[in-house]
């Protein structure tokens, strides 16, 4: 089936995925990089503080996240998504009222939560849940949100900021995704429930294991998850790249002050970034489908490899464009090969809890980078050094992770 026709058939669940994937861009790093002057001048942070602060704020999320994602398992989607939804609107006001650092986390905290933990936890756990031989197609399709939010969001706020100012940009910001959700998500979630969409795939195993046969999954619990071995060496390659989009992009503007790039350039080239990553997104998700994930995911971090040997090198402002676009190209593959091939692996049935469980681990890890980054850029050392840090930590995921392939697990079990 052609994707064009899989979004026809079935475009009420996939614009749910799709939508809470866009929403997923207010909590990202990258958004928040747009609002690092306005917090550093009114609460008086210097990077390194700041780069503490947000870490501080990243933990307390990843420490939630394996309660709060579970519930996904047991929770009537709708509600579970409204809810979310709301939290992030009341954060974003919150933000935008606060005036010292206590309202300035606890607001941070509920849009990290809700945004870069949960939104893009529930779009792909529903698409990797409700869809079994077209998972991949399903995934590449919801996660285009991603990538529209990070070509629409991070332009439009830079002229927003500078229009009306930053708190009142976070007051739109918790307007308009109330607006929003109330009035998409009922309406979606009703429509593909109707259209016979939200059955659970692999539906005998999920209610009478016992009767799982060969082309099913066993379904593993989380604890189970957390006793295999290859787990532990595949998941360096699933970290590695939001470590360092989050070291990266946090610190866009010292990174275009050391290259000699503007801001403004820099911010444009988020555009190449989603180009890319929305492309290569799609056309991931057949392959995924025909050759599986844990084919893909082995070769998932060589795109980004080769971004920052490109930013290593060069300093003309076209290198920005290439290194944009060959790290997009990561994050269309793995975007989509993650989810897939943990459901691969793990089956569905507690896909929820053990997705939480990787987005926790992710979020932790996120947690360390602004900190380390923060205070090496305060203790003056340059880019180029971050950057073949960078690369050195890329290698290293990508050779672990070939445990995972196929022909090698074979030879080793």
């Amino acid at each position: 089936m052609s994707i064009l026709r899989f979004f026809r058939e079935n475009f009420p669940l996939l614009l749910f995925g799709l939508l809470l994937s866009f929403f997923s861009g207010f909590g990202q790093t990258y958004f928040f990089s747009l609002y690092l002057p306005g917090f550093q001048e009114s609460f008086g942070l210097t990077s390194g503080t700041f780069g503490t602060f947000y870490s501080a704020v990243t933990l307390c999320s990843a420490l939630l996240l394996p309660f709060t994602g579970a519930l996904i398992d047991r929770v009537n989607l709708k509600y579970y998504a409204l809810t979310a939804i709301v939290v992030m609107a009341l954060a974003a006001a919150t933000i935008s009222l606060s005036a010292g650092l206590i309202a300035l986390f606890l607001g941070i905290l509920g849009v990290r939560h809700t945004g870069q933990a949960l939104m893009g936890h529930i779009s792909q756990t529903t698409m990797a849940r409700y869809y079994d031989h077209a998972r991949g197609k399903a995934l590449s399709i919801a996660s285009l949100g991603h990538p529209f939010s990070e070509a629409i969001l991070p332009v439009s706020f830079a002229l927003l900021i500078a229009a009306v100012g930053w708190r009142t940009s976070w007051l739109l910001v918790s307007a308009f995704v109330l607006i929003a959700a109330f009035l998409l998500v009922p309406l979606l979630l009703k429509s593909a429930d109707r259209r016979g969409l939200m059955t659970i795939s692999l539906r005998d195993e999920v209610a009478n294991p016992e009767v799982a046969t060969e082309t099913s999954i066993r379904s593993w619990t989380r604890a189970e998850m957390l006793k295999d071995p290859r787990f532990y060496f595949v998941i360096p390659a699933g970290l590695a790249s939001p470590i360092l989009m989050t070291a990266f992009f946090l610190y866009q503007i010292p990174l275009a002050e050391s290259k000699g790039w503007s801001i403004e350039w820099l911010a444009a080239c988020f555009v190449a970034f989603a180009a890319s990553k929305s492309i290569i997104s799609l056309l991931s998700g057949p392959v995924i489908d025909s050759l599986t994930a844990r084919r893909v995911y082995p070769f998932m971090l060589l795109p980004m490899i080769l971004g920052f040997i490109v930013l290593l090198l060069g300093s003309h402002p076209i290198t920005a464009l290439f290194y944009m676009l060959l790290i997009g190209t990561t994050e269309g593959l793995s975007a989509n090969t993650k989810t897939a091939m943990f459901a691969e692996l793990y089956g569905v049935k507690y896909l929820g809890a053990i997705r939480s469980t990787l987005v926790s681990m992710m979020v932790f890890s996120t947690a360390l980078s602004p900190i380390l980054f923060g205070n090496l850029l305060d203790a003056n050392i340059n880019f180029d050094h971050l950057i073949m840090g960078a690369l050195a930590l890329l290698i290293l995921s990508m050779l672990l992770s070939i445990r995972i392939y196929p022909w090698v697990s074979l030879k080793t079990k």
